[in-house]
């Protein structure tokens, strides 16, 4: 008999990150981006260059800006899982 919890307890049990949600919203700006010009009176490239726009400028949110926030917040933890230390 294992004592290890189930995977899928554990995902079910644990909130979503500020990545994870970050990684939900870019595929859904790309859609929005292809399915732009069928909803408006948009040509086809001015919609996909807006949602590619966009899923750019989360992809540099979540590597500039939550990696800082969380570097400067006094943690010595990356947000990868990894220790960060000084290599003497």
């Amino acid at each position: 008999m294992s004592t290890q919890p189930h995977p899928v307890i554990a995902l079910v049990s644990r909130q979503p990150t500020t990545f994870d949600l970050l990684l939900a919203a870019i595929p859904l700006v790309l859609l929005a981006g292809v399915v732009s010009p069928h909803l408006l009176p948009v040509p086809p490239f001015v919609g996909i260059a807006a949602g590619g726009g966009l899923a750019g400028s989360l992809v540099g949110y979540g590597i500039y800006v939550i990696t800082r926030r969380q570097s400067t917040s006094g943690d010595t933890e990356s947000p990868l899982g990894g220790r960060v230390g000084r290599a003497d």
